[in-house]
């Protein structure tokens, strides 16, 4: 896996915007209305100071602060700002009632945001059901109502929903993934974003509440176009399901003709992946995946250049269907899909972009397509990046590293939106400073779950949410504990008399052993097999009780021993049993 060296890359805290900008969806404080309504160049964004991630979505964007507030601007016609009104900004407004968010996702007209205890709450538009509050245009309206459009001008919470792990919002529907690695969506389902491989037959086109998406298990990560979906698992690999018309989905096929229900498919893997891959990027048709080694691969639609790959691509449904590389990339850090175009952090702090540059959201001071990454001029220092449907943002500042280690003599895989994915023994990333990370375990068939240690505790929670305000490391735990040791033995033995010495009682020899063992432990059990005793002479030999492991912890003290050889074994516990193999010593007490 990709790892990246310790310590801040940058000082310092601010957000830079460029793209389109006609409802002041950049954020700097002036809406563009003359040329091209966007801004060319990298610009501050307005009064942002201590955000830890901020979402783009068609019109207006959100931005999530380390105290878990959250603020808006841009176009509000649905109430998609959360502030109560439907008066657009150009520079950031608090969104109504939320103090404790982990993550927020914008969409076309409507956003979402998850907060610390795993709920969701959403707002502004509802003509799909995207709000999820069991209430769309189809089923009576509400909860409130924007110019002629049901919508929530605030923050509502999303019925049904608990310890939910990543949100994504996109053209009027929306995802979630669970802790148990399933994933549910809701709102609009037109081709077949449910994953029900359905889509519209007759009637409603819309879920206005959370549905299971089938064949979906096992994810660590999920992320939405306008009409697909990718979810990534634990071992690498990508399921995508939703329209296929332009190769989005990634299976190598284009569904070009109108079959009974829709141009779409139920959740299929993505194949021609070249590594395991930590990271999914969905753009509006095109799909964009961060490989373990740091570089790019992209499928999809491929008219503008949004695939990176040098070309754009002409004729038929003007679409690569199977995964090809972005050139010239390596060592990126992480990566994010626009509407037609991409962007890329690389290690050093800079960003690359490409496709679609109409509104200047490719970065180089130009209104050129690019079809391969090039340059952002002024960005530097950056700890992330993120796009809406036409434009582009870098968080600027400091950045910390999350280690993820193994334990245990199970299997599984550790990962989490962030762009960890931690197969093997170990594992690490980067992240904004400040930025709530949360990883999920994922135990291979056969094996359990034990608990987390380190930055986050807790026995057989196979979620965990780490406050990125310093660098942190994480221990996960599959099966029962292995890799017990005896770090230190301390054998004293008994005082001999000397001769002609005044008898007085002797010392008895004494032994301490001290003990560890990694990851989630949640006792210790050890075993003293002694010296058989001097049999005297009798008619029958007294029974002698077998040594058996007890509950003991380190350091482990024994007293008054006699003269012999023993044995001594200590073995780790947790939640899903004993450690096989006992950490043993044995020792020689001589008086």
């Amino acid at each position: 896996m990709l790892t990246f060296s310790a310590g801040a890359q940058a000082a310092g805290s601010a957000a830079m915007a460029w793209g389109s900008n006609p409802y002041g969806e950049t954020g700097n404080g002036t809406p563009s209305n003359a040329g091209c309504f966007c801004v060319l160049a990298p610009t501050p964004v307005s009064g942002l100071s201590d955000a830890t991630q901020i979402s783009g979505g068609d019109r207006h964007t959100l931005a999530l602060h380390a105290d878990g507030t959250v603020t808006a601007w841009g176009e509000n016609s649905a109430g998609q700002l959360g502030n109560g009104t439907t008066t657009e900004t150009a520079t950031p407004v608090p969104v109504s009632g939320i103090t404790n968010a982990v993550a927020v996702d914008a969409s076309n007209r409507h956003s979402l945001a998850l907060l610390a205890d795993g709920r969701v709450m959403a707002w502004g538009d509802n003509l799909s059901g995207e709000l999820g509050v069991g209430s769309s245009n189809f089923s009576g309206g509400g909860p409130e109502t924007c110019g002629s459009s049901p919508c929530s001008k605030v923050p509502v919470q999303v019925p049904g929903l608990s310890d939910v792990v990543a949100i994504q919002a996109d053209y009027y529907y929306s995802a979630a993934l669970l802790g148990n690695g399933t994933a549910v969506a809701w709102g609009n389902d037109y081709y077949g974003q449910m994953g029900d491989a359905i889509g519209v037959q007759t009637g409603c086109e819309c879920q206005d509440h959370p549905l299971p998406v089938p064949g979906v298990l096992g994810a660590m990560s999920i992320s939405a176009g306008e009409d697909h979906v990718l979810a990534l698992l634990g071992n690498g690999t990508i399921t995508a399901w939703g329209e296929n018309a332009e190769g989005q989905v990634g299976n190598g096929s284009v569904i070009e003709t109108t079959p009974p229900a829709c141009y779409c498919v139920g959740a299929v893997g993505v194949g021609g992946l070249s590594a395991p891959v930590r990271r999914v990027e969905a753009g509006d048709y095109h799909s964009l995946a961060l490989l373990g080694s740091g570089a790019l691969q992209a499928w999809g639609f491929n008219a503008d250049g949004e695939l990176g790959n040098g070309a754009m691509t002409t004729g038929g449904c003007e679409c690569v269907p199977a995964p090809g590389a972005v050139a010239g990339l390596s060592g990126v850090q992480s990566v994010a899909a626009g509407g037609y175009h991409g962007l890329a952090l690389l290690g050093d702090g800079t960003v690359r972009g490409w496709g679609y540059n109409t509104n200047g959201q490719v970065g180089d001071g130009t209104q050129t397509r690019r079809s391969e990454p090039v340059p952002v001029g002024g960005v530097s220092g950056a700890s992330d990046v993120s796009t809406g449907e036409s434009t582009s943002f870098a968080l600027i500042g400091p950045s910390r590293t999350l280690a993820v280690s193994l334990a245990g003599a199970g299997t599984g895989a550790v990962g989490g939106p962030g762009g960890i994915i931690c197969p093997a023994v170990s594992c690490a990333g980067r992240s904004p400073d400040s930025r709530v990370e949360i990883l999920r375990a994922e135990p291979a068939p056969g094996s359990g779950f034990a608990g987390f240690t380190g930055a986050c505790t807790g026995t057989g929670t196979g979620t965990c949410r780490v406050s990125m305000d310093a660098d942190k490391t994480v221990t996960a735990t599959f099966g029962p504990p292995k890799g017990t040791t005896i770090v230190k033995a301390k054998i004293k033995q008994g005082k001999r008399l000397k001769k002609g010495a005044k008898r007085k009682p002797r010392p008895k020899a004494r032994a301490t052993f001290s003990f560890s063992a990694p990851g989630a432990v949640t006792d210790y059990q050890c075993m003293l097999i002694r010296p058989k005793p001097r049999r005297k002479k009798a008619r029958s030999a007294p029974t002698r009780r077998k040594p058996s492991f007890s509950s003991c912890s380190s350091p482990k003290r024994y007293k008054k021993l006699r003269k012999g050889r023993y044995r001594f074994s200590v073995r780790a516990l947790n939640i899903l049993g004993a450690d096989a193999q006992p950490a043993v010593r044995k020792f020689r007490v001589r008086r």
